[in-house]
């Protein structure tokens, strides 16, 4: 799992699903639809030819990643618009200029400036959509990269798609799709995958190599953090040939520390340390934030590695950067590594001290009520975009449609909607707790099975043959393996790896690999992760435990809640939050 997604930007799916009346949802994209086109025909961008070209600037700018230049434009086309009583450049301008900094994780603090330019934003939709969609990315981007509130920048994201087709620009749609993938991507969601699909096709059709770079980034995210690593190097490699003929040359440090990860993960370590090290070179025009990243996987690698010296003075090194450059984004991830390194040497107190600091600098909390927010949003959008293309189909014959009745019709379809909203919210908890109840039975019946399944072995065991076989051999050691993980609890280790695994067992970690795939069916990683899931499941199923979700997911060996929160998601079908939730509400109910 890439420690921290980068927005340069199938998964198991047991959530039951309820959809919006396809009679209502037609109703309000034919309604949306037609009100949308006099508006379009009608709206003027209101610029002046030096704002039109500035604006043309600022965009090719935002394009070639240029963000200095970008802000540099961005201001004068804000005073050229204050200068002349232009609100939309005006506005334009400062949308730019916080887009710039935005992008370069500027330590500007940014809340009053979005929030002006969100009362000022219906102004610009009125005007243009082309002029609104650099609005709407902005204040997604503020969302997604600062505050890491995914159900806004969701929003915010649909409404900057949205504004480019309306603009009727194929490649400014490639780059909103996957702006929409990133957020999926960052939040952990492998749902996204297919907007970075469809973005990554659209790309290719448009030919800019900015798209093609951002979308390839995004295939190969995807990809990497569903352990298809083969398929991440393949794009990330076509990303990065087209940083190279684009002349992005600040970007090679996240492409060289992305290929560490990758080479790391397929089991090649000289040349994953070969491009860690690289990615550590960076440029004059690499942002603060890629040169942190890079020397926090760098660190991460020398940790698994149990190379402890070597990767607590490359934390320390970064950790000082980190605070003369302001970039506080990491400041969790570089705490808990510096924590794991001094348990491991013995140093109980520092760690301890370093583990308060990663717990104070914790900023991503989870939100069950921001959950629910983005699942509904995703539901939304997902059956808006069915029917956008089945209504573009018919799109010229909608022209003629009668606007005063749309208009008499639109607050019915709005109630029905709300309407249809609550039903389907309600289902969709009562399905939660279905779920949950089936799970607790599944386990419950599966404990009596395996009680029955270790009585049979020991039966089995007193008429064994002494004869020694291969196999015997294997199961001997799945069999230690299985003692350590049952009584000891090695799992909740959250440094174990197959290298450390192996070195307890005795063995070497290629025999044992294999023997967990016979034996388990399943990877060791795999194999791990199942021993602590159920364990976080048995912890949430005591109704009386009301211990933190970040503290469950670090007791049993993770070293991510949104690993955990994941992974427990695509076991249990529900997140760790809901499934608490519903286990206090069946115990009251017997």
């Amino acid at each position: 799992m890439r420690i921290y997604p980068l927005t340069r930007l199938p998964i198991l799916d047991s959530k039951p699903r309820h959809h919006i009346p396809a009679f209502a949802a037609w109703l309000l994209s034919l309604t949306l639809l037609i009100l949308a086109l006099p508006l379009h025909m009608a709206a003027a961008d209101d610029l002046s030819a030096k704002g039109e070209q500035l604006f043309m600037e600022c965009e090719k700018a935002t394009s070639s990643r240029q963000y200095n230049l970008l802000k540099k434009k961005a201001e004068e086309l804000r005073r050229i618009g204050q200068s002349q009583n232009n609100r939309n450049e005006e506005i334009v301008g400062e949308a730019l200029r916080l887009h710039a900094l935005i992008s370069v994780r500027d330590t500007t603090e940014f809340a009053l400036s979005i929030e002006a330019l969100i009362k000022d934003a219906p102004t610009i939709k009125k005007s243009s959509p082309r002029l609104y969609a650099a609005v709407a990315r902005t204040i997604s981007s503020y969302y997604q990269r600062i505050i890491n509130d995914y159900s806004q920048a969701l929003h915010y994201a649909t409404e900057y798609l949205d504004a480019t087709r309306q603009a009727g620009d194929r490649n400014l749609e490639a780059a909103a799709l996957s702006s929409i993938a990133s957020i999926y991507f960052q939040k952990q969601d492998n749902s996204g995958w297919s907007y970075a699909v469809e973005s990554y096709e659209l790309a290719k059709k448009s030919g800019d190599l900015s798209t093609r770079y951002i979308t390839s980034c995004n295939m190969a995210n995807f990809l990497f953090n569903t352990a298809k690593f083969e398929e991440a190097m393949t794009h990330l490699k076509e990303a990065e040939d087209f940083a190279r003929r684009a002349g992005f040359d600040a970007e090679s440090s996240y492409i060289n520390s992305f290929f560490g990860d990758i080479y790391d993960q397929l089991g090649n370590t000289a040349e994953a340390e070969k491009y860690y090290k690289l990615s550590l070179e960076a440029t004059p025009e690499t942002s603060n934030y890629d040169i942190i990243y890079s020397r926090v996987c760098y660190a991460m690698f020398l940790l698994n590695h149990d190379r402890l010296n070597e990767a607590l003075a490359q934390l320390q090194d970064t950790d000082k950067l980190a605070r003369e450059k302001k970039v506080t984004i990491f400041n969790k991830e570089i705490f808990f590594f510096m924590s794991k390194i001094y348990e491991k040497q013995g140093n109980y107190a520092k760690s301890l001290e370093f583990y308060i600091k990663y717990a104070d600098a914790k900023l991503e909390l989870f939100s069950e009520q921001k959950e629910r927010e983005f699942a509904i949003l995703d539901l939304r959008n997902k059956v808006s975009e069915e029917e956008r293309k089945n209504a573009s189909q018919s799109l010229e014959l909608m022209k003629r449609g009668r606007t005063i009745i749309i208009l008499s019709a639109v607050g019915t379809i709005f109630l029905i909607i709300c309407v249809a909203g609550l039903f389907y919210h309600r289902n969709k908890m009562n399905d939660y707790k279905q779920i949950v109840a089936r799970y607790l039975a599944n386990a419950e019946s599966e404990r009596h099975l395996r009680e029955q399944l270790e009585a049979a072995k020991a039966t089995n065991a007193e008429a064994k043959t002494g004869a020694v076989l291969n196999d015997e051999k294997s199961q001997n050691l799945f069999e230690q393996l299985e003692k350590m993980m049952k009584d000891d609890r090695t799992y909740r280790d959250a440094s174990l790896s197959l290298d450390k695994t192996a070195t307890l067992l005795s063995t070497n970690r290629t025999y044992l690999s294999h023997v967990v795939n016979e034996k388990a069916g399943k990877s060791f990683s795999n194999y791990v992760n199942e021993y602590r899931l159920n364990e976080a499941v048995e912890i949430l199923s005591d109704p009386d435990n009301d211990e933190p979700l970040k503290n469950i997911s670090a007791s049993v060996g993770f070293t991510s809640p949104s690993n955990f929160y994941m992974l427990f998601r695509q076991k249990v079908g529900v997140s760790p939050s809901i499934f608490r939730t519903n286990v206090k509400n069946i115990k009251k109910t017997i």
